[in-house]
């Protein structure tokens, strides 16, 4: 049965029921909210992208040194022996040290296994599963996902930099800015379908709200991924 007759036969119990304009027909609804997740994906790729070229392009012109601190070259010709120094005074002529990956991959691991826990569950849920069933799985992903959010928050606290020692700590932090607002987001929407699972509404075919947080979990799982192999193999 295809998406479009599966919501047909379920038009007045259904998901579509539920809300929204009641002169669009199934087919019409499924439509807009499909193309509106995929606008919201499209652009955050577009945020993703210029997050990495800014990384590369910091990192390639590297001005007097500051991309990761590394010590700066004396003026000899003036007669002045420069010193690199952080926006409150620290010397920074060394090269600082870069985060630790163990973290950096946690996060992304636990965001991947919170996006996977939500795509079975929206399998069991087009193949007629009952609460009992979908329930956990959104419980779980709920769970993966608060911990790769708290452990994103944890690396704020162990990072061997701040934002001011140089341009690699200043976008690194960054990403893990950006990595703590997507996670949340997806953290709300996991809870809410848990919330409504529990109660049997993405029983009886009604398992598109699902569907539709999948496809956003698993491009935040797969950007917050992307992003830490950059920041740990090109660093």
């Amino acid at each position: 049965m295809s998406v479009v007759e599966e919501h047909s036969s379920h038009d007045h119990h259904g998901y579509y029921a539920e809300g929204g304009n009641h002169h669009d027909t199934p087919q019409a609804k499924h439509r807009k909210e499909h193309m509106l997740v995929w606008m919201l994906i499209g652009g955050d790729m577009v945020f993703t992208a210029l997050i990495i070229f800014a990384w590369f392009y910091l990192k390639a012109l590297n001005v007097e040194g500051m991309w990761r601190g590394a010590a700066c070259t004396p003026n000899f010709n003036a007669g002045i022996n420069q010193s690199c120094t952080d926006g409150i005074g620290n010397s920074i002529t060394h090269i600082i040290p870069t985060a630790s990956p163990v973290h950096t991959f946690a996060v992304a691991i636990l965001a991947i296994v919170g996006a996977g826990l939500m795509w079975f569950a929206e399998v069991q849920a087009r193949q007629g599963a009952s609460r009992k069933t979908t329930t956990p799985l959104l419980g779980l992903a709920s769970l993966a996902i608060l911990g790769s959010l708290v452990w994103q928050i944890y690396q704020f606290q162990v990072l061997p930099f701040t934002t001011v020692q140089g341009a690699y700590a200043s976008v690194f932090e960054y990403i893990m800015g950006s990595n703590v607002g997507h996670l949340l987001l997806i953290l709300l929407v996991a809870t809410g379908l848990f919330i409504r699972s529990s109660k049997g509404l993405h029983e009886n075919g009604r398992w598109y709200q699902i569907h539709l947080s999948r496809l956003f979990s698993v491009w935040v799982a797969f950007s917050i991924t992307l992003l830490a192999c950059m920041v740990t193999f090109f660093n």
